[in-house]
Parts: structure tokens; C-alpha cells; sequence
């Protein structure tokens, strides 16, 4: 529980604890947040205090007020991609409203089975290039690819937050990418992974691995773990 004798204001050790309320109840699907009443007695503060908290998480957009009803939990779209096509999917890197981060670009031994699908011997150096999406401040999306190393060398850290691996391969090297394959699968989050998505150890992961070629063969292969509880694809399917 909060610690009343730090330095820190109530309401805002308060709230701090609200976030991680309301992400748990978010999780379980709830809509209603608790009633001030029953955060007075959790708390054991008094009302104006609580007031207080619950205004902070109303002004980051976690909670509403809805005056005769009570606080809710803002639920936010989940964010989507479409698939069918690979400049659809291209665009989307784009049209979601992300702010990218780079985590990590480098040399490093080609990990096994990249080795295969980029056409380098085991063990080779490629090029790792790891970053991270946000959507309003919220990490969303984890981006680890691996590249051959004399296309990621000549990539700069500008390049690599401000544009996907289609753009920077069409227009920095002039090759289009002519084909995909993807994979997406549910796993469980790993320490690394909730560390970085900020989710719980075990929580739902949409892990997407994908392989992109160019007329020559495969120039980029790798995977992304998105947040399962912000993360949607769809597809459109026809019968010929």
C-alpha cells in the first residue's frame, strides 16, 4: 500500500496504484471502474484525496466520468493491420500513428535457421536491427529483424525510425520487395518481451515472423512480438 510518510503527495501514490488497478480490470474485460466510495475505503483516505487520483488517470485518458453512472474504463481499438496485400501491409507501418524507437543496431552471428532463409553461411555476421513501436506513448510492438550486413551498415539511425524496410529497400538500394511470408502465432510473453511491451510475465503475444525478397532472393528475416490486448489483424478472404 502507499507509503504516507514519503515526500510524495497522496493522490499521486494513489494513482499510481489506480494505473495497475485499471489494467487489470482492462484485462479482464471490465467496464465499470470502482465507485469513489469503495476507493475511500481501500485507501482509507478521504474524498477530496481520491478525487484527486481518479482526475490524474481521467486527464491520461485511462478513465472517464460519466456524471449519474459512475467512472469507466476507456477502452481503446485495438490497432489493425491488413494482410492481403504486401503494400497494404507496407502501409500500415506508416498509417498506424507510431513513434518508433531503435533498441539495438549491430553486426552479430546470424542465429540459426536466419542463416538458411538469408542465403549466409552459419555463423556468418549479418545485420540486427531491433526496434520498438509506440502508439500514444504505449510500447506496442517489438521489431527484430536481421538484414545482410552490407545493406544494414549503410542504414542510418534516422532511416531506421522514420521508415520501414519496403521504403528503405526501394528507394536506398532501388530493389522492390516482391514477396512476403508470414507467420503469426500466440505465445506467452517472455521476461525480455514484458520488460519491454510493459505487460506481465505470460501475457497473450501475437508473434509474427516474416521473410521479404527481392527478385535476387530473401534480403530481410526476423519477428515481432505485438501486445495481444492491443494488436489485431484481418484478412480478406474471396472465392474465385
Amino acid at each position: 500500500m502507499s507509503n504516507y510518510n514519503s515526500l510524495i503527495p497522496k493522490y499521486v501514490q494513489i494513482a499510481d496504484s489506480l494505473r495497475k488497478k485499471v489494467d487489470e480490470m482492462y484485462k479482464e474485460g471490465k467496464e465499470k471502474f470502482l465507485s469513489d466510495d469503495e476507493l475511500i475505503k481501500m485507501f482509507d483516505v478521504s474524498r477530496m484525496t481520491i478525487r484527486q487520483a481518479v482526475q490524474l488517470l481521467v486527464e491520461e485518458g485511462l478513465l472517464k466520468r460519466i456524471q449519474g453512472k459512475g467512472t469507466f474504463i476507456v477502452r481503446k481499438e485495438k490497432l489493425k493491420t491488413d494482410i492481403a496485400k504486401l503494400d497494404t501491409f507496407f502501409r500500415g507501418w506508416y498509417l498506424e500513428n507510431f513513434n518508433v524507437k531503435l533498441l539495438y543496431r549491430g553486426s552479430v552471428p546470424c542465429p540459426e535457421g536466419i542463416d538458411v532463409k538469408l542465403g549466409v553461411k552459419p555463423g556468418e555476421e549479418v545485420y540486427q536491427v531491433k526496434r520498438l513501436r509506440l502508439s500514444e506513448g504505449i510500447p506496442i510492438v517489438i521489431d527484430n529483424r536481421y538484414l545482410l550486413k552490407k545493406y544494414g551498415e549503410q542504414i542510418t539511425d534516422e532511416e531506421y525510425v522514420n521508415y520501414s524496410f519496403s521504403h528503405l529497400f526501394s528507394n536506398k538500394f532501388n530493389m522492390s520487395l516482391t514477396e512476403g511470408e508470414i507467420e503469426i502465432e500466440a505465445v506467452l510473453a517472455s521476461q525480455e518481451i514484458s520488460k519491454i511491451l510493459d505487460v506481465s510475465v505470460g501475457s497473450p503475444i501475437l508473434y509474427r515472423s516474416v521473410d521479404l525478397k527481392v527478385k535476387k532472393g530473401c534480403v530481410l528475416a526476423g519477428a515481432s512480438s505485438y501486445r495481444g490486448d492491443m494488436y489485431k489483424y484481418k484478412s480478406l478472404l474471396s472465392l474465385d
